[in-house]
């Protein structure tokens, strides 16, 4: 008797994406992938710890229960009716006989266990074969081609940075001092909150080149720029120029005092900063130029990283 072989195509939710789960007894974390986008390739990456298998090997338990409970429905139900077939195929009229033999059969019913996909936080489209997936969190590898989506995850943040900005030369908005002030503030946090989350990224992938102290790394030029010279040879100044390190230093400090001084110049900036003396006690002057600056800046620094630290993806 020969092998019969039951294929089973796993229902999609309804924006069309299939729930994964991570093989491995260290992470088994849970993950969406859209069918039909991406590589056509048998292998599958988890996207939060990297771990590379077959795919095969991602069905979720409901899967995997509702798969077995297709292949029995399929197998089974055909072979039944046969059955009921030949045993009912036996009855025959007797005439003349004081007794009739009947036989009936009733058939089993075969449920199915349907189930329903997980709702996950984050729709990613990665940037190198785009596979559209879900994940909890925000950063992540590709399943499909293991790239790390770090950088792009902080060029969005910087994009919608520089959207912010916009605001602030419409005429409405431009009147109010304050409002613009406050726009100025938030994007110049919002900035450097992004390039310590990717820093935080980094610092899981290359331990080699980003140390476990401080905790606040990716906004401390000086033990950022030391790490990056021991760990590539390349210090900050190296990266983007003597006069563009000069001005992160200085957008760095201001940073701090807006996040913890409210933005008045104490002597402690003005000991990092000696060219602000003159601005003691005064609201360091913010403006759209700084902002704007920092964001390209950072742009740029985050693109040096890209090209010496990969591939930061592929742990296959």
């Amino acid at each position: 008797m020969s092998d019969q072989l039951i294929s089973v195509t796993l229902p999609p939710d309804e924006k069309g994406m299939v729930g994964r789960q991570c093989p491995s007894h260290k992470c088994r974390q849970y993950f969406k992938l859209k069918p039909g986008t991406g590589l056509h390739t048998s292998k599958t990456h988890c996207p939060y710890c990297g771990v590379s298998h077959d795919s095969s090997t991602f069905a979720t338990s409901e899967q995997i229960e509702y798969a077995k409970s297709v292949a029995l429905k399929q197998f089974m139900e055909p072979l039944l009716r046969d059955f009921k077939r030949s045993v009912e195929g036996l009855n025959r009229p007797s005439p003349g006989s004081l007794i009739e033999l009947k036989f009936s059969v009733d058939l089993p019913s075969f449920q199915v266990r349907h189930y329903s996909e997980k709702d996950v936080e984050t729709r990613v489209t990665c940037d190198a074969c785009g596979l559209e997936f879900s994940i909890f969190g925000v950063f992540a590898f590709c399943p499909d081609c293991a790239q790390i989506n770090a950088f792009s995850v902080l060029q969005r943040n910087l994009e919608v940075c520089q959207k912010r900005l916009a605001l602030t030369i419409q005429q409405e908005t431009a009147k109010d001092i304050q409002l613009v002030l406050a726009i100025l503030q938030d994007s110049l946090g919002a900035a450097v909150g992004a390039f310590d989350a990717l820093g935080k990224k980094l610092r899981e992938l290359r331990p080699d080149v980003f140390p476990d102290r401080p905790h606040n790394l990716f906004q401390n030029y000086d033990a950022l720029d030391s790490a990056l010279s021991q760990g590539t040879g390349k210090g900050i100044a190296q990266r983007i120029g003597q006069e563009g390190a000069e001005d992160l230093f200085r957008l760095l400090q201001v940073r701090h005092i807006y996040e913890h001084n409210l933005g008045v110049v104490d002597d402690t900036f003005i000991a990092r900063v000696p060219g602000s003396r003159h601005l003691r006690g005064r609201v360091y002057p913010l403006n759209r130029s700084d902002v704007e600056g920092l964001l390209g800046l950072l742009e740029t620094l985050a693109s040096t990283l890209k090209e010496d630290l990969s591939p930061l993806g592929d742990t296959s």
